[in-house]
């Protein structure tokens, strides 16, 4: 089965590495953000995506001049165009989430999510503030919501990294510890 999301990597790879060689990571950052803000708000750039049609290679060139032209820097044609040509176009939004990850990487930026059920105190946040910068650096940049879902408790995201201590979690885990065959060594009680 096709899987944007690991499409999407070697491409978003590549994307950090040449605008990290040309020094214009800031820049290419301005068209990553601009390319979000046209994907969010054109369903005719969403649909065209969608619906690769087979062209020659010059053609696809000629497309992604025509859209962009040199509003975007070379790595970013570049990236378009080969998007493109493959019929990747519509894997966009995961390139770009793939990029700002590997983006912030490169730069020393981790980005920290704490998602709470209910308005967490100034104690709670300063004290996970202080860790997360403690374990990803000063450079880590920290997103507090509130998600009711959660029932009670603190979410924590972190690039790959999630630790789920909500009740919403807990009973999930609970659920599937009921509905698994029980193995040694894994018992609930």
């Amino acid at each position: 089965m096709y899987n944007e999301e690991e499409a999407a990597r070697p491409y978003a790879r590549a994307w950090v590495q040449a605008a990290q060689a040309l020094g214009i990571l800031e820049d290419v950052r301005a068209d990553a953000a601009a390319l979000e803000a046209q994907w969010q708000g054109s369903e005719v750039f969403r649909e065209w995506a969608r619906t690769f049609h087979s062209m020659p290679r010059a053609k696809h060139r000629e497309v992604v001049d025509a859209l962009w032209g040199e509003t975007v820097s070379r790595p970013t044609r570049v990236l378009l165009e080969a998007l493109s040509e493959n019929g990747l176009m519509a894997a966009l939004p995961h390139v770009l989430q793939v990029f700002r990850r590997l983006a912030d990487m490169a730069e020393g930026r981790r980005a920290v999510l704490l998602e709470f059920a209910a308005n967490p105190s100034p104690k709670t946040v300063a004290l996970l503030t202080a860790r997360a910068r403690e374990a990803y650096g000063p450079k880590t940049e920290i997103t507090i919501r509130v998600a009711p879902e959660l029932g009670a408790g603190v979410m924590i995201r972190a690039g790959d990294l999630q630790i789920d201590g909500s009740l919403t979690g807990r009973l999930r885990r609970l659920s599937r510890a009921f509905h698994q065959p029980e193995q040694p060594g894994n018992s609930l009680f």
